[in-house]
């Protein structure tokens, strides 16, 4: 796998909507997430609802963003559907560019995009150059999944490469990690690593749900139960009979106590069914919990 860059949130808020067509890259709004309990009254849940699994049920047409590569830096990349304009990607600051295509590790959408018309992504380089914007048609011509790679030309030898699927009949998808710590006295815990969502129809390629490195780790009081910032939260899944979502658990836990540090790891990989929702995950009194709700309809 290539080099990757981490355009992650530092604070543990999830990432809210981009709104209106300026480059407000990095601007913060509020949360379309806030603890993850909360989902609304619009869409079913499939995962509490029918026993019926031979029930047809036709969810909205969606995109599935896969992979997003550069060879240039770029401070952001919003993208927009027929009538979402949404976070993709944000630089940090500081951050260094190497050499050749590099994966960029997005920090979203907040919701999912819909293929009903036009796909489309505004780039902000970071060298302050025009912004370049394109879309293209996603509309269907038959009902099977598609997958797709699109190469955006920034002009001077910039290049950005979007791998997506196109989703005639997809299941919403949302992501709840619960991470429940030791009680280690007035110890505070660090924690940084990845998880991620993979599938059948990915390919082999996983969604980054969380993604962050010894530098930008989060802090928790031990004895405490917190819940991830996972940006995005919320992925699109093909909808079967049977559907199964793995999801890929790696994080470090640093322990710091008079100036001595212990670390543990906390590594597994999780499948999940229709059936199969919430699964727990123990290390040493350390406790990580994935709940999955599935949903028919988009959240509005």
């Amino acid at each position: 796998m290539g080099k990757v860059w981490d355009g992650g949130e530092d604070d543990a808020t999830a990432l809210p909507e981009a709104r209106g067509d300026g480059p407000e890259v990095g601007s913060s709004t509020g949360s379309d997430h806030g603890d993850g309990s909360d989902h609304g009254d619009g869409p079913e849940d499939v995962s509490s609802s029918g026993s019926d699994e031979d029930t047809v049920t036709l969810g909205p047409r969606a995109v599935q963003l896969l992979s997003i590569r550069a060879n240039f830096r770029i401070r952001g990349i919003n993208g927009f559907d027929w009538r979402n304009y949404l976070y993709i990607y944000r630089a940090r600051e500081g951050e260094l560019q190497e050499e050749g295509m590099v994966d960029l590790v997005p920090i979203g959408p907040v919701r999912i995009l819909e293929a009903y018309g036009t796909l489309g992504f505004k780039v902000f380089p970071a060298d302050g150059t025009g912004v370049i914007d394109e879309g293209w048609s996603v509309i269907m011509e038959d009902d099977e999944v598609e997958e797709h790679t699109k190469t955006i030309d920034g002009g001077l030898g910039r290049k950005l490469e979007i791998t997506y699927l196109v989703i005639p009949n997809a299941i919403e998808t949302h992501v709840e990690v619960r991470l429940n710590l030791k009680d280690l006295g007035s110890r505070s815990r660090a924690v940084y690593g990845s998880i991620k969502a993979s599938a059948i129809d990915y390919g082999s390629k996983s969604v980054h749900l969380f993604s962050r490195y010894r530098g930008r780790s989060l802090s928790f009081p031990c004895g405490s139960t917190c819940i991830l910032p996972l940006t995005p939260y919320m992925i699109a899944l093909p909808y079967r009979r049977h559907f199964k979502l793995h999801i890929e658990v790696d994080l470090r836990v640093i322990t710091t106590c008079d100036s001595q540090e212990e670390g543990k790891n906390l590594k597994f990989c999780l499948e999940f069914t229709r059936r199969v929702t919430t699964q727990e995950r123990e290390v040493d009194g350390d406790q990580v919990e994935v709940n999955i709700t599935w949903y028919l309809e988009r959240t509005v």
